[in-house]
């Protein structure tokens, strides 16, 4: 069954600079805002997603993906691509996101980390040595799988 990421209490501002500068990043508002939001997040979430969420902060599109791709650079989150083509990020700690699988919705595009690890089955060639694996499974999430009558 998916293991949707609950919310968490609200990180402090001063939990998430450490994070940031324990990664090697240097702390800025929009960092210290896209790793809070990402933290909270029940799901993995899209640039659209976040810019969205962080309107009030006028974010500059260009800084908020140099900030996502910093983050994934540093480790701090995983991003993963649905079959919609949209990439989608999670927060991660150390050694977290390694390989693991995920559930996405085929109605509403919603990507779930699964709790359950990839399984190394793939038979590599010799000298050849895996870094990372994906896993995504396809179907209808809780709320797309609601019959008709109980969502109105």
């Amino acid at each position: 069954m998916a293991a949707s990421r609950r919310k968490k209490p609200v990180a402090d501002t001063a939990a998430l600079s450490a994070r940031l500068h324990d990664a090697g990043l240097r702390t800025t508002a929009a960092r210290v805002a896209v790793l809070g939001l990402l933290e909270q997040a029940p799901r993995a979430l899209s640039h659209a997603d976040i810019e969205g969420e962080l309107a009030h902060l006028r974010l500059d599109r260009v800084t908020l993906y140099r900030t996502l791709d910093s983050f994934v650079e540093a480790a701090l989150a995983a991003k993963s691509i649905g079959i919609d083509r949209v990439t989608r990020f999670v927060t991660v700690q150390a050694g977290e996101h390694q390989s693991h699988a995920h559930f996405q919705c085929d109605d509403c595009g919603r990507l779930y980390c699964l709790s359950a690890r990839v399984p190394r089955t793939a038979a590599l060639p010799e000298g050849f040595e895996m870094a990372s694996a994906q896993l995504t499974i396809h179907g209808h999430c809780a709320d797309c799988s609601e019959p008709a009558t109980a969502k109105r």
